[in-house]
């Protein structure tokens, strides 16, 4: 009897803002070099694409500061150089970013392009009735977060960093009860984590390490 046929894994993109930190001068990329978080360098939004154990960087663009496209807007634009035909097949592509993106326009933009999306949600984000995220009780929760056109469901997981225990809400379109959201949560801060180790290996923080 012949096997099942072989199902392409699904394609999952990532977007992250990430920074590749510098201290001195550099002429050259003073118009790029922003402090952000209390961290001083050049802020880029990257996109990675995600396909069984293929997890590759795909493209970037570089935020310049207030008053220019925010990183939100910038991930957008990056989203429209995947071509359809990666993203084509019967599994349904995902698209997984942290609360930096947490935007309306963000999120709509990602569903209008056919994605699912799973995106870290900040804990004081607040609810119709006055509540915030973190009162919530129930993983799996469908709630419309403030300043959203549509529900989402949320979870949560804890994560233990140095020991301490840290509460970290993701929410989604997708109705896939509150414990596989948490893992979908989890599975993608481990992505991040890798793509933050080869950027060290790689040696992408010490680009343009020349100063004057």
């Amino acid at each position: 009897m012949a096997g099942a046929p072989h199902q392409r894994p699904r394609v999952n993109l990532l977007v992250d803002l990430t920074r590749l930190e510098k201290s001195g001068k550099f002429s050259e990329l003073a118009s790029w070099m922003h402090t952000y978080h209390s961290v001083r360098g050049v802020p880029l939004v990257v996109l990675y694409v995600c396909c069984g154990t293929l997890q590759l960087p795909w493209a970037f663009q570089v935020w310049r500061g207030k008053g220019t496209p925010s990183p939100a807007q910038l991930a957008l634009n990056l989203l429209r150089t995947v071509p359809q035909e990666l993203l084509a097949g019967k599994r349904r592509p995902r698209l997984h970013a942290d609360g930096g993106f947490e935007r309306a326009d963000f999120i709509q933009g990602v569903l209008a392009r056919g994605l699912d999306i799973v995106i870290d949600v900040r804990c004081t984000r607040r609810l119709p009735d006055g509540r915030q995220v973190r009162d919530l009780m129930v993983r799996g929760s469908l709630v419309q977060p403030k300043g959203l056109h549509q529900t989402m469901y949320i979870s949560w997981v804890w994560l233990y960093r140095d020991k301490e225990p840290e509460q970290r809400f993701v929410m989604s379109n997708l109705n896939l009860g509150g414990v596989d959201l948490a893992r979908l949560g989890k599975r993608r801060w481990r992505i991040e984590a890798f793509f933050k180790t080869i950027k060290g290996r790689f040696g992408l923080e010490r680009f343009a390490q020349h100063s004057q």
